[in-house]
């Protein structure tokens, strides 16, 4: 007898041999040798084996709407991250300057004190080439604001709007 590479009718769907698929083109859970106390969990959601359906459930309520705007998912009402505090405008009149790095100002500010953790965010557009980069408290009520402007200026002026925040 010449082996054709078929198999042999009663290898399939036989124990070790080769499993048969069903209409759907699936293999039968009964050849595959699934534990029983698996089979029965799967048969009793939904009552059937072959495909659970999950629908979700209606959705609860959202939580309390916070100080500063709308919940989160979990309803915060904890305090906004940021104070405002006031605005500073950094402004200078440039005969002729050559500058490299940052410049520092120091602004009167009511309400700063010198434990405050600052944000200086610029509330305007600034001259260009101009960048506000940091702010921290110099003494109470002063603030000192680092900032960028042109490498070089003649006859220029130059203004940066800032507000100022405390990191809460």
């Amino acid at each position: 007898m010449v082996n054709s590479g078929s198999i042999p009718m009663t290898e399939k769907g036989a124990a070790r041999g080769v499993a048969t698929l069903d209409n759907s083109g699936k293999v039968p859970s009964s050849q595959m040798g699934m534990p029983s106390a698996v089979e029965q969990a799967l048969a009793a959601v939904n009552g059937r084996i072959d495909t659970i359906q999950l629908t979700p459930g209606p959705r609860g309520d959202s939580g309390q709407k916070g100080d500063k705007g709308d919940a989160g998912i979990l309803g915060a009402t904890g305090p906004a991250a940021a104070t405002f505090i006031g605005n500073v405008t950094i402004t200078e009149t440039l005969l002729v300057s050559l500058s490299l790095g940052m410049k520092r100002v120091t602004k009167a500010l009511a309400g700063v004190a010198l434990s405050d953790k600052l944000i200086a965010v610029p509330n305007g557009a600034p001259s260009a080439g101009c960048e506000v980069i940091n702010a921290y408290p110099s003494s109470a009520g002063n603030v000192s604001i680092g900032y960028f402007v042109p490498a070089l200026g003649i006859g220029a002026t130059y203004s940066i709007p800032v507000s100022i925040y405390r990191m809460n």
